[in-house]
């Protein structure tokens, strides 16, 4: 329905943001690193999550398209609703996030506040396998943080499979800028759909 918001930056508040979307200000419910990024004033694009249920209706803002599919799968999860998927987004990163239940890591995600044992567990049991753990802090598996890794990611939010945008990226030049490592790549890509 509301597949994302561009607006100014009207206030932000404890969990939330409010945006001036033309003669509209919408609150979003957003994770805290992106709400501790933004700036009153500022012009930011988001992807948005409406979340509807019969006493709720709320709507929820990402930075990124890993963020908003970390989201829905957690939602996935039963008993995890949009504050505890919220919460693990403010206190890990998507690839934390994808790194810890490809590797059972059910531990790491009890950081997240509201997220106990039970609730770690059943979301790394859930999601095992839905998630691929191409991306993570340090960058992909097997290609080192720069250049290369950024565009990887950049492929995979663009809707890429991983292991397609793994293979395109390291057929690309090993050097150069990201945006030239991206060139190559998409071209590349382009290739194997004709």
């Amino acid at each position: 329905m509301i597949a994302g918001l561009r607006g100014l930056v009207r206030r932000i508040e404890a969990a939330s943001v409010v945006l001036s979307v033309g003669p509209v200000d919408v609150r979003l419910a957003m994770p805290t690193p992106a709400l501790s990024a933004m700036q009153p004033g500022q012009e930011v694009e988001v992807r948005t999550y409406l979340y509807v249920r019969e006493d709720q209706l709320a709507l929820y803002g990402f930075t990124s398209q890993a963020e908003l599919e970390i989201f829905e799968h957690l939602l996935s999860v039963s008993g995890i609703g949009p504050k505890g998927a919220l919460g693990v987004l403010s206190t890990l990163t998507p690839g934390e996030i994808r790194s810890a239940i490809a590797q059972n890591d059910a531990r790491t995600l009890t950081r997240a506040p509201g997220v106990g044992a039970r609730a770690a567990a059943r979301i790394v049991t859930d999601l095992l396998g839905k998630l691929d753990a191409v991306v993570s802090e340090d960058g992909p598996a097997g290609i080192a943080p720069g250049p290369q890794a950024t565009v990887l990611e950049a492929l995979i939010n663009m809707g890429y499979a991983p292991q397609e945008a793994r293979r395109a990226v390291e057929a690309s030049a090993t050097t150069g800028t990201a945006e030239l490592i991206l060139r190559e790549a998409l071209a590349r890509l382009a290739e194997r759909q004709t």
